[in-house]
This record gives C-alpha cells, structure tokens and sequence, in this order.
C-alpha cells in the first residue's frame, strides 16, 4: 500500500494541471491568502460600522465586485472568531492594512461590552446564554433574530473568549486586562444558564431506551421555555465543543457525547485499489472535523491525531478529484445563492453511511475547507489555493467567494464564519494555545486529555 502522505502530494499534483483560466499563481503564499480574505473584516463590508459586529453574509457583484447587500445580522460564533482575529492583530501575530493594533485593542473593547450589555438587558439573552442570530437595526441596535439558544454557537464564543482570556489575564496593559475581564465577566454570566441546560439530558427525557443517557440538549427555546428537541450526541461534530466547556465550567458532571457516544470509522476505497480507513463526521465536511482545532489543541489531546488527520483529507481529497472540484468541502453557500449546505465526502458522511440522510442534490468546494487543511498541511493547502487563484472570477476585494463549482464557477456570497475559519486556519495555533493557557488556569487541562482518551474510532461495520 501507497503511504497516505504520498497519495496526498500527487493527487494534488494532478489538480495543479487542469484550469489554468487566470493569472499566474506561481509565487503564492499562504500569508496572501490570508490577507486577502481578511479584507473580508474591513468596517463598512464585513463588519458593522455601528457596532463592530462582523456580518453573517455580505454579497459581493460578480461583475462590479462590489457589495451589494448584507445579511444584517450575525451570530456569537462568528463574533468569537471575529474576536480572536483582531486579537491576532493586536498582539502582531497578524498584519491588517486596515486595522492597526491599537485600533484592534479599541474594538475588541467595544465587542465584549457589547456582549456584556446583550447580556445585563432585559430580552437580549438568556440567563447569561446569547441567542441564534441577532439583528443589527439601522441605529445601531442590537436585537434577538429568533427564540433559539444553542449550545453550538455559545460554546463557541466561550472558547473563543478564553483564548482572550488566557493571553490577557494577567497583562500589565490596563485595556487588555479591562478585556479579560470583560470576557471573563461574560463567561461567568451564563453560570445559570448552562447549569439549567446540563440538567437536561437525553436520559431524563428517554430513560429507557439505552441512547446516549449523559447526552446534554442542544440547547434552549424561549418561545416555549422548553430545552431544543435534539442532542449533543457526536463527538465527531463542531459540536463537541459544547459539553467540553460545560465540563470544564463544572455545569456537568459527565460528557455523554464524549463517553457514551463512539466514533465511527468507515473504509473508502480509492480507483487505484488502496483502501484507506477513516473516521465519519455527521455530514463529511471538513469544519465539523476542524473548527474545533482552531480553539483547541486537538492535535495533543486526539490519540493518532495525524493518521486521523491525513486518512480523512485523504478521502476528501479523493472524492473532490473525482468530481472536478477545485476546493475541499465543508457546510457552506451555494453558487446558485439558493441553497445552503453540508456537502461533504458520503464516505465520511456519517448520517448517509447510516442510511438516515440522503445527500445535497450537487457538490460545492469552498475556500475555508482548504484553509482549514492547512492547520496540519499547509503545503497541500496552498495546492489548492493556487488552483482557486488560478480561476480569473475567484477571487473579490473581500476575499474568495464561499462557493466554488465546477468550472470555477462562483456564488456571489461571502460568510463571515468561513472567512473567520480562513483566516485562523491560516494562522497557526496561537489562539488555541491561549485557550489552553486558560484551561490550565482553572485546573481543568488533566480532565481535558482525559475525555479525550475516548476520542478513538471503530469500524461502523
């Protein structure tokens, strides 16, 4: 058998030979790669000028290239990573044309206020928990979008507020420290809000029927004052981060998702014959594997993590090949800017191997996939960059369009949680260093590794 990380290089080799509609991309790194897509977070195109709250999409003219509308509204997982940029920017870990340090330091002040203000007014958040989305109205003010709080997105704003944490706790600069404790003052808001969700688990709800018992719920909706009807079921899922932060709060006592929940490997077998064995996410996509990474340092705590790492990209990588995609796969827009979608490799796809989802009616590529490669590979990440720069319609003022199709065809929308994605995947792991930082300091790092002993796949068959 052909060892992974050669099937790797010259399925990319491959690639590189096909499409070359657009200008020269020999000299391309990964560091313009980065600062193209950061444009993304530029105030007035991305990010709100009122409230420096990152868009949850802009749409940007394919011809014109300018933007032409904006979702107007935005959710915590989007602000988090926004947070965790301009964090990047302040402490010189990344450049902005556009931002400089200082102004990075000023916004992140204005952010967690804000998120603290949400969270001290009445109807804005939920025991301290943050809503699904929220609506930015035209004098700046900032409103619930819909009943719904999850767990997902507050988890993820929790994680991404500890990485602020974990570098500016004990800072002599009095504007960093008033961050942290602004962020920290945030965190210990939603003290009652999670520890009324971790009484809700699937075992209270269905003691006898021998699920996942421990499994906590997805979360809250105010409209009925009743927990959302699903589960944190899959530790192979974006998930994960959810109970994680419970457990390393002390809301829970136990992660069912993590202990009571196995990860499932399936075998894939490539034209040439060689049969490659890896580990299913819900959907295939490639964020549900790793943007967990960018706020954790999965690649210590993951037994086997590169062996799981490459077998899964392997897959993907196969599977994109075969289908003239120039991008890996992950849940994102369209190019028909109709439909939104988990489009991932059904081999990885675990609720199609199971028999209980069928699959998007077409595949999209988009740019944050490969960017998220790029946390363990990024030599085969800027293969495929280079492929998506060689497009001549790719690539906009704001960064690459979130949909790529077949013959290079495009959408015409950007998302802020991809470009977040992008951007971070490309930096390295310094903020998940910063969040182990704060993990460490509230003694819960042990307990960490420990859960994570259980993160190994069987085979589904």
């Amino acid at each position: 058998m052909k060892k992974i990380s050669l099937l790797l290089v010259a399925m990319g080799s491959v690639l590189l030979g096909a499409c070359n509609n657009g200008t020269t991309t020999s000299n391309l790194t990964l560091n313009q790669v980065q600062q193209d897509n950061l444009n993304f977070f530029q105030v007035g195109a991305g990010v709100n000028a009122q409230t420096f709250m990152p868009y949850d999409t802009i749409y940007v003219d394919k011809t014109t290239h300018q933007v032409t509308r904006n979702s107007g509204f935005f959710n915590t997982t989007e602000t988090g990573l926004y947070l965790n940029i301009l964090q990047l920017i302040a402490e010189g870990n990344l450049t902005s044309s556009f931002i400089s340090p200082d102004q990075a330091v000023a916004q992140m002040l204005v952010i967690t206020q804000e998120l603290l203000d949400l969270q001290n007014t009445p109807g804005k958040a939920w025991t301290g928990l943050f809503y699904w989305p929220y609506n930015i109205e035209s004098n700046g003010a900032i409103v619930p979008g819909s009943s719904t709080i999850p767990d997902v997105d507050n988890s993820n704003l929790d994680f991404s507020l500890a990485a602020v944490i974990g570098a500016y706790q004990n800072s002599s600069d009095p504007l960093r420290k008033k961050i942290a404790t602004q962020a920290a003052t945030i965190v210990n808001n939603q003290r009652e809000g999670w520890t009324e969700i971790g009484k809700h688990t699937r075992g209270q709800q269905f003691p006898n029927d021998g699920g996942c018992q421990a499994c906590v719920a997805a979360g809250w909706d105010t409209k009925t004052d009743k927990q959302l009807g699903y589960y944190i079921d899959r530790m192979a899922n974006e998930s994960r981060l959810s109970p994680l932060w419970m457990l390393i709060q002390g809301y829970t006592s136990e992660s069912g998702a993590f202990t009571q929940m196995p990860i499932f490997s399936n075998v894939t077998t490539f034209a040439t014959g060689e049969s490659v064995t890896a580990e299913l996410t819900w959907d295939g996509t490639m964020f549900q594997l790793l943007l967990p990474r960018i706020l954790l340092r999965e690649d210590q705590l993951i037994p086997n993590y590169a062996q799981l790492f490459n077998n899964y990209v392997a897959v993907q990588q196969q599977y994109i090949e075969s289908n003239g995609i120039i991008a890996f796969l992950s849940a994102s827009s369209a190019t028909n800017d109709n439909y939104y979608g988990d489009f991932g490799a059904p081999s990885l796809n675990e609720c199609y191997v199971q028999g209980w989802c069928k699959l998007p009616p077409f595949i999209n590529g988009t740019p944050h996939a490969t960017g998220l490669v790029a946390l363990e590979n990024p030599g085969l990440s800027l293969q495929y960059f280079n492929r998506l720069y060689q497009c001549s319609n790719t690539l906009t003022p704001y960064g690459l369009y979130d949909a790529i199709g077949l013959n290079c065809e495009t959408g015409t929308e950007l998302i802020s949680l991809d470009q977040g994605m992008l951007v971070l995947g490309l930096a390295g792991n310094t903020i998940a260093n910063y969040v182990t930082d704060y993990i460490q300091s509230v003694g819960k790092w042990e307990s960490v590794q420990a859960l994570y002993q259980h993160y190994q796949p069987v085979p589904l068959h």
